[in-house]
């Protein structure tokens, strides 16, 4: 006999249908009637996997922004142990910061527009309600590449550090606010063409941008 299906967990169907109705409308657009209709759940199952809105945002950020950032984080370390005392080549710490990201956005075809707009509302929602988000899930990396960087560009002061890598970070994280005009800007339909040269030109673009300018 042929082997059913699991169906989605509770938790997993009220995830997605908040994903769904927050990449739309974002927070105050998204009422917790509206996912539990849509996940064909009640209110008490969300309140038992999540508690409230706020968390229920914070485990939709967590599904999609934990597992690109462990894996830049654990390229860096597996970087670190490659390169000993010596520095890291900025072309190497570039490429451990934007690959997860294109990793994920390659992987999540049937999926994609969906996870590009939730972040994109997370980045341009209530700031005073996001900012803690964009913290507990950035802090981490932030860190990392900062002491790297210091590393490998010893004559750039901590804080032209931590400007580069924020115009660094911002720039990875347009990409996805910006999404649906890659056909217009790359002037090609073939999504994986964009993901290719949006990849090359990129890395190429942020190269330029941390490395100190030659006097």
């Amino acid at each position: 006999m042929p082997k059913k299906v699991p169906l989605d967990s509770t938790r997993e169907r009220i995830l997605k249908a908040a994903e769904r109705i927050y990449a739309a409308s974002g927070f105050h657009g998204m009422s917790l009637r509206e996912v539990t209709l849509l996940a064909g759940v009640n209110l008490a199952a969300v309140n038992y996997h999540f508690g409230s809105k706020d968390k229920l945002i914070h485990a939709m950020a967590d599904r999609r922004l934990t597992p690109i950032n462990n894996e830049r984080i654990l390229r860096l370390k597996n970087l670190k142990d490659k390169h000993g005392k010596n520095p890291i080549p900025v072309t190497e710490l570039v490429a451990a910061l934007i690959d997860p990201m294109f990793k994920a956005l390659r992987q999540s075809k049937g999926n994609r527009a969906i996870m590009v707009r939730l972040v994109a509302q997370m980045l341009i929602d209530d700031p005073h309600r996001f900012s803690h988000i964009h913290k507990v899930f950035y802090q981490n990396v932030i860190d990392f590449y900062h002491d790297e960087l210091q590393r490998t560009f010893p004559g750039l002061a901590s804080q032209q550090v931590y400007a580069r890598f924020f115009c660094a970070f911002a720039t990875v994280l347009g990409v996805r606010l910006m999404h649906d005009s890659m056909d217009w800007f790359l002037r090609t339909r073939s999504e994986s063409k964009q993901f290719d040269l949006l990849e090359e030109e990129m890395t190429a673009f942020m190269i330029g941008g941390l490395s100190p300018v030659a006097k």
